[in-house]
């Protein structure tokens, strides 16, 4: 079956718009939002709309727990810790997506967001509001996704 061209349009559209605004949040935050995991759960949650991890609460809970996870990894683990990072992010990412499955906010994409802070050097405070930002972005453009799709939000 061949899509439509308006479908085509519009996932490209919607893609670009999300991304966009989240290009937008960090040059008014002064920060950079635009993490890795954005692209991939903005795919999911344009493209997949019938999957249950891109519901709003999946995406926006999943992200904000496996943030928080590697925020906690790297604040136990110390400044010290660079040296360490990849054998530091596989337990971080083990337990977050154990903790998204626990809390019932599984979103595949989310469990980079506990390997990241290990391999960065923005500080914990920065990546911690890059997180929750781009959570609550990501939140908004998937209720209105449901709303637009006239579909009750989850």
């Amino acid at each position: 079956m061949t899509p439509r061209a308006g479908t085509v349009l519009g996932i490209f559209a919607l893609t670009l718009l999300i991304l966009q605004a989240l290009v937008l949040a960090s040059w008014i935050a002064g920060f950079a939002l635009m993490l890795p995991s954005w692209a991939s759960s903005t795919a999911l949650i344009v493209g997949c709309r019938d999957v249950p991890a891109a519901r709003p609460r999946a995406a926006s809970l999943g992200h904000l727990v496996c943030g928080a996870t590697g925020v906690a990894v790297f604040v136990l683990a110390g400044p010290a810790a660079h040296p360490w990072a990849p054998w530091l992010a596989a337990p971080a990412v083990a337990v977050g997506v154990t903790l998204m499955w626990l809390v019932h906010c599984y979103h595949p994409p989310a469990a980079a967001n506990a390997a990241i802070p290990l391999f960065t050097a923005a500080t914990m405070p920065v990546y911690a509001g890059a997180v929750a930002l781009g959570a609550a972005l990501l939140l908004i453009a998937a209720h209105a996704l449901d709303r637009a799709d006239g579909r009750a939000a989850a």
